[in-house]
Formats: C-alpha cells, sequence, structure tokens
C-alpha cells in the first residue's frame, strides 16, 4: 500500500472513531439513569436477541464463552424482566432466549435514539450525499465480510 493510501485510510478510522465518542456521547446522555445497571456485554446480548430468540448455545457461540457462562449472563438479565427463557418445544433439551418487557422498552428508546441522531447529524446532509455515504458504507461492509471468510 502506498503512503497516500495509508494516510486517507487512516484519517477515515481517525473520523470513524470520533464521529462514535460524539455519538457515544449523546447516547450516554439521554440514557442517563435508565438502563445503567447494564454491561457492555448485557448491551451486546441484547442486540444479538433483538431479531429473534437464540439458544444459549448460539449465545455461548457468538461470545465464545461456555453455555455454563452464557446460561449465567442470561440469568442476570432474566432476574430484571430483559430476557425470558423458555424450552424449545421441538428439542426440549434447549432453551431459547427471548427480550422481556424491559429488554423491549429498552430496544424502544435504541430505536428513538437513533432516530434522533438521524435527525441531529444525518439529515443535514443532502440526499445524494446520503446516498454515497451508504454506498461507500456498504462496499467497505462487503470487503470486511469477504476478508472475515478468507481469515
Amino acid at each position: 500500500m502506498d503512503q497516500q493510501t495509508a494516510a486517507i485510510c487512516m484519517r477515515i478510522i481517525d473520523i470513524s472513531n470520533e464521529l462514535s465518542v460524539l455519538f457515544l456521547e449523546d447516547i450516554k446522555r439521554i440514557l442517563e439513569g435508565e438502563h445503567t445497571e447494564l454491561s457492555t456485554k448485557q448491551k451486546i446480548l441484547l442486540e444479538l436477541i433483538r431479531t429473534g430468540s437464540r439458544t444459549v448455545n448460539e449465545i455461548a457461540a457468538y461470545f465464545s464463552i461456555t453455555p455454563s457462562a452464557a446460561s449465567q449472563l442470561v440469568s442476570k438479565l432474566e432476574k430484571q424482566d430483559y430476557v425470558t427463557r423458555e424450552i424449545n418445544p421441538n428439542n426440549r433439551r434447549e432453551i431459547i432466549v427471548g427480550l422481556g418487557e424491559k429488554g423491549r422498552q429498552y430496544m424502544t428508546l435504541l430505536d428513538e435514539l437513533q432516530l434522533s441522531l438521524v435527525e441531529k447529524y444525518y439529515a443535514k446532509m443532502p440526499l445524494p450525499d446520503l446516498r454515497k455515504l451508504l454506498e461507500l458504507n456498504e462496499k467497505l461492509y462487503a470487503i470486511a465480510s469477504e476478508t472475515r471468510k478468507t481469515d
């Protein structure tokens, strides 16, 4: 890689990191006092099951932890009503984890937060720029996904 390409790539990464910090500051301010008991790993687990229920074994595989450790992680969230656990009717040895009432409330709040970030920042860009930004992010994601498969 030539120096010019490396310099541009490093600047892109720097700006991306700086944007993440700005967004996280907004997120912390909006979530202040609510859901502060959640650890980073617990938040990631909630995001993982946001789109659909997962088994304890799937959660363990995702975090590269034992099923027992995954079960402990789930138990803490279950006690606070962030998640629910059910026995899989098709395989009674399997536990399915889904969002509990407090987990759904947390996800609704995150959706509202994302909309707030869109209105505060992204919506101020012209539509052609937004389309180009989306296109470039999709290309970068595709490259990253493909590269991870070969690593």
